[in-house]
């Protein structure tokens, strides 16, 4: 699988998904359908687990629900979540106190879409896969600037994650 340099950050995770142009995706591409699969990645990356991009995308490009006609589903990357070594521990919305790192699943105003989140310093967290991959922003910030609501899809979603499975 071949990605573009611009879409590694310096310490390798993945961004610019909108440059993914020539990966595919079930019947799409990364570039339409894969923010799950960079969601996964990033966490898996994060938590220090021994996965490559290419073992996290193949698991999600070959079984991707509907070849990913509907885009990756909140199921998919939960099983993919633990596929990979890691465990969600909790579902939130916007109370975040506590939480290190997780995915979060929220509605552009266009299509809905996965992030890795990981807490920086003090109140606010970096954004993996969004215009903002660069800077840290408080959560009321990003919630503000990308959360859209819709009559179906009223609050974002954050699974928040951990290592291992539960005990």
């Amino acid at each position: 699988m071949y990605l573009p340099q611009q879409c590694r950050t310096e310490d390798g995770y993945l961004v610019r998904q909108s440059l993914m142009k020539d990966v595919p995706y079930g019947f799409f591409t990364a570039a339409k359908k894969g923010c799950g699969f960079l969601a996964v990645y990033n966490a898996v990356r994060y938590f220090g687990l021994h996965h490559t991009e290419e073992e996290v995308h193949r698991y999600f490009h070959r079984s991707v629900f509907l070849g990913g006609l509907l885009g990756t589903t909140v199921f998919h990357v939960a099983r993919g979540v633990h596929r990979f070594g890691l465990r969600v521990k909790g579902v939130r919305y916007r109370n975040l106190t506590g939480v290190d790192a997780g995915i979060l699943w929220y509605h552009t105003g266009k299509t809905k879409h996965f992030v890795f989140m990981r807490r920086g310093e003090e109140e606010k967290f970096h954004y993996y896969n969004t215009s903002y991959a660069h800077q840290e922003m408080t959560f009321r910030d990003f919630y503000s600037n990308f959360v859209k609501h819709t009559p179906l899809f009223k609050l974002p979603i954050m699974l928040t994650l951990s290592l291992g499975k539960k005990k």
